[in-house]
């Protein structure tokens, strides 16, 4: 389904599970809601609630429009999209880019959120993180072509933690799909490349959230590193924190049962417990960070 939005975008979106059932909108990150469609959604559904999932603007269904975008727009876009489906206040789970899209959602239309959760955060990049999304940037800009395996492993390296990279029947399937990531490109890569690397919300703004708010950190995050996400939950008075063990930034993929069971507590009472392979902040907290 499409709808035409007030933003001057057309979004495809799909709706699962019972007319009658709480909603959670999915907001995924720069690539295909796909991936929480067929990792998220079976569960989600079969618990009972009803479920919507959309592209966001740059996205194939989505309208291609043209850059630059800012994680700002893509934050009125969403709540363009809620109120043209009559949501009203409501549960969003978001991965990565979509994390930082509720992030701005809450500090700029906290009313449409009931709660939300923030898996892989990217608020507050590290210095590696700032030269990948620079890279990023200058080669989409420039048109150049990375060959498709050398894009794959280099995906691969930044996205995995080093268990699942070292298992060959996990990262052998998904080097053959990381790799084919290598022809996006267009309108939505530039944009959501330049919206990420321009997204620097204060202190101040985020502390300022009164929303009940879920942050997720992966042990092995370079994406968005486990100590940013930790300080990104101790600046919110209404956020608690949580962390996947051996994992990565594509912990939907790594770790999905792992991220399902957070989420299923979550959404059940408000509140996660420690489901295998997670942790508290306080337990075995490095000194570095």
């Amino acid at each position: 389904m499409k709808v035409t939005l007030p933003t001057d975008v057309t979004l495809s979106y799909d709706i699962h599970g019972p007319e009658d059932g709480p909603v959670v909108v999915l907001v995924p990150g720069q690539h295909q809601a796909s991936l929480f469609e067929t990792m998220q959604v079976p569960q989600l559904t079969k618990a009972g609630y009803r479920v919507v999932t959309f592209d966001l603007r740059g996205v194939h269904p989505s309208e291609e429009t043209p850059p630059p975008y800012t994680v700002e727009l893509l934050g009125q876009d969403l709540a363009a999209l809620n109120e043209a489906l009559e949501l009203g206040p409501c549960t969003y789970i978001g991965y990565s880019v979509g994390a930082m899209i509720l992030l701005e959602l809450a500090m700029k239309r906290p009313d449409l959120i009931e709660r939300a959760a923030l898996i892989g955060v990217p608020w507050k990049p590290g210095k590696l993180q700032q030269a990948i999304q620079a890279e990023a940037v200058d080669r989409l800009k420039n048109g150049h072509k990375v060959p498709a395996l050398l894009e794959g492993v280099f995906r691969a390296m930044y996205l995995f933690g080093p268990r699942a990279l070292n298992r060959d029947q996990f990262i052998a399937p998904y080097l053959d799909g990381l790799a084919g990531l290598a022809e996006s490109g267009g309108h939505g890569a530039i944009g959501h490349a330049e919206a990420s690397t321009a997204f620097r919300p204060g202190d101040e703004e985020v502390a300022a959230i009164r929303v009940p708010l879920l942050v997720v950190g992966m042990e092995h995050d370079i994406v968005a590193p486990r100590h940013l996400s930790r300080e990104l939950a101790d600046l919110i008075p209404t956020a608690e924190y949580t962390e996947i063990r051996n994992c990565g930034h594509a912990s939907l993929l790594e770790k999905p049962t792992e991220v399902n069971a957070l989420v299923a507590d979550y959404l059940r009472s408000g509140k996660v417990g420690v489901p295998r392979g997670s942790r508290r902040p306080s337990e075995d907290r490095p000194e570095e960070d």
